[in-house]
């Protein structure tokens, strides 16, 4: 921003030469034209582009306006472009375009006057857009001759037709770039297949060297360090979900300091955390790509390993952008995930990337599920698989751990109102779609410190930590106010009954049971309510 805001006293200075204030039709005809021809080449901006608007116009427009025209032009391109990015577009040409026309207004020389036309825009255009423009240069170059000579041929014969001779140039310049862009993809397509193929074959060989190791956690830290040394990401951190604990386990690491790691695995987030990002609007393959800004993300939860973006630019890789690789069973369920942060390209991931880390990502299970630590925690099916909630027996096991812990909490046990009518009416599908809308707001609209599970049929279950009665009300009360939102064939309603930790027992079996009787009260008082005894 700072290059172009350098460029609106040149601009001004070189507007007091030129003068341009006599608008005619003709040249509205040929901003419209360097409009269509910004917009055609949009995707493609090379040094040359403007010259097939600039050229033609000198011959027949007004000179001075020329450079207003093509800037004009690349400001209002049809297209998908901010503010920012027009008005930099527009300082550019103007003063390329600006300073070629005084430049040849102080010549007579017909062949002078068409090479500064042509060359100068072109080299200053080059130069201010170097990393855009480079690729097509030595194309550039050879066309660039070319109309500098029809100039110079259309400045003897004057004639409308250099019009039509100047819209064919740009017609084969077009079909050129089309040509070189499609053989620079191919070019990129096979270096990519040959990259992929030596990362593969690395991967394999990583692979049997980690087989080999007497330690599940040597054998991990050896996976990580080849993602690193695969992807470019500097930081690699695999976890894994403890069904029985509620809670995301940190298991080994690549590139973090073991501070660091040290502080991640004292504070490791509930289970229900990394189902806020597998969302499908984040899904790249099989994994799941969370830009920067698109979630909240808890501090203690997360590690920020960088002060700002690597690079300035939109695929730039940002502090909070997050990419996870889900571990998955040999029943698809996920058990846990990988995390990478900073990558040396400094950009965004690549598909190519992704699919190696998801490669090693199998690995990892199969690994974890040979390790007698890790054994019982990955084979255990602890996740409905319709409304991805804990399941009845590892909600269970939830509740037991907490009250281990001996901390002040509530459950909660809701059941969904007529739905055996509702299935009688609409269908079991719509019933099933009814029970994944219920879950949905369970799961997002809770703390992030609650559990939630499918419990039964109908039923659901909450764990809500730290919470005094009037506060487990108060949640509760919400939950089914958002449930009665539910857009639905008929109006949907939930009845729930509160028990209290330790006030209503002091196991998972009396607890359950003082939730379950004040939710048949509150079913026999007439539903869609809560009752806490």
């Amino acid at each position: 921003m700072k290059k172009t805001l350098f460029l609106i006293v040149p601009a001004a200075l070189l507007t007091y030469f030129l003068r341009p204030f006599s608008f005619t039709v003709l040249d509205l005809a040929f901003l419209l034209y360097s409009i269509a021809i910004f917009s055609i080449r949009r995707p493609q901006r090379t040094a040359s582009l403007g010259l097939f608007v600039a050229l033609p116009h000198t011959l027949f427009g007004t000179g001075n306006f020329v450079p207003l025209i093509v800037a004009l032009g690349a400001f209002m391109q049809i297209g998908r472009i901010t503010v920012r990015k027009r008005l930099n577009n527009f300082l550019r040409y103007y003063c390329a375009y600006a300073l070629a026309v005084v430049l040849s207004s102080l010549t007579a020389n017909l062949m002078l006057k068409s090479l500064l036309l042509s060359f100068v825009p072109f080299f200053l255009i080059f130069l201010l857009e170097f990393d855009s423009c480079k690729w097509f240069f030595l194309e550039d170059v050879v066309f660039v001759s070319s109309l500098a000579c029809l100039h110079i041929v259309g400045q003897h014969l004057r004639s409308w037709g250099m019009l039509i001779v100047f819209a064919l140039n740009f017609v084969v310049y077009s079909w050129l770039l089309d040509y070189k862009t499609k053989t620079r993809e191919l070019s990129r397509f096979e270096s990519s297949y040959k990259d992929f193929k030596k990362k593969l074959a690395k991967l394999v060989e990583t692979v049997d060297s980690t087989s080999q190791s007497s330690s599940v956690f040597e054998s991990l830290n050896r996976l990580a360090e080849a993602i690193s040394d695969l992807t470019g990401f500097r930081y690699v951190l695999f976890n894994v979900l403890n069904r029985d604990l509620g809670v995301i386990q940190r298991v080994a690491h690549h590139g973090i300091s073991e501070e660091e790691f040290k502080r991640l695995r004292q504070n490791p987030p509930p289970i229900e955390y990394v189902f806020r990002f597998t969302q499908e609007r984040f899904r790249i393959s099989n994994s799941y790509f969370i830009p920067e800004g698109a979630l909240e993300l808890p501090s203690e939860y997360v590690a920020i390993l960088l002060n700002g973006p690597m690079q300035d630019e939109p695929e730039a890789w940002r502090p909070n952008d997050m990419l996870i690789v889900p571990i998955r069973s040999t029943l698809r369920e996920m058990v846990g995930y990988i995390s990478v942060d900073a990558p040396q390209s400094g950009k965004r991931p690549r598909l190519e990337d992704i699919q190696i880390i998801e490669l090693v990502a199998d690995q990892v299970y199969k690994l974890l599920e040979r390790s007698q630590l890790y054994h019982d925690i990955v084979t255990r099916v602890s996740y409905d698989p319709h409304t991805l909630l804990l399941t009845h027996s590892a909600f269970l096991g939830v509740l037991e751990t907490e009250i281990n812990r001996g901390n002040r909490f509530a459950v909660v046990i809701l059941d969904v109102d007529d739905l055996s009518n509702i299935n009688a009416r609409f269908g079991h599908e719509a019933g099933d779609q009814l029970l994944e809308k219920v879950a949905d707001i369970l799961r997002n609209r809770t703390r992030k410190t609650d559990v939630a599970a499918r419990f039964g049929g109908e039923e659901f279950a909450l764990l809500l930590r730290n919470v005094t009665k009037s506060k487990a009300i108060e949640i509760t009360d919400r939950l089914l106010e958002e449930v009665r939102r539910i857009e639905f064939n008929v109006k949907v309603t939930l009845s729930a009954g509160i028990a209290m930790f330790p006030e209503h027992g002091n196991t998972v079996q009396e607890l359950i049971k003082m939730a379950t009787q004040a939710l048949q009260i509150a079913k026999i008082s007439g539903k869609d309510r809560l009752m806490i005894l």
